[in-house]
């Protein structure tokens, strides 16, 4: 039960940082400073990194956790 608890966390790890792909691939480009809307899309930009940032975070944090678990699991 316990192994398959950690296995499910490693496998949402997983996801979290599919997650952090996408968000970093689907963002629009950089655009010029004279571009109409700059400081939107900068905007916009500034708050899917932000979320690429946290997500990441947790996906590490996670992934670390399932890990332990996993050894911890092996070790008993």
């Amino acid at each position: 039960m316990k192994k398959l608890f950690f296995t499910l966390l490693a496998l949402v790890a997983a996801g979290l940082f599919g997650r952090v792909v996408y968000l970093v691939l689907s963002s629009p480009p950089e655009p010029a400073l004279t571009a109409p809307n700059h400081d939107a899309i900068v905007a916009q930009l500034n708050h899917l990194f932000r979320q690429a940032a946290y997500t990441i975070t947790w996906a590490i944090q996670l992934g670390y956790l399932a890990w332990l678990g996993l050894k911890w699991q092996g070790q008993k």
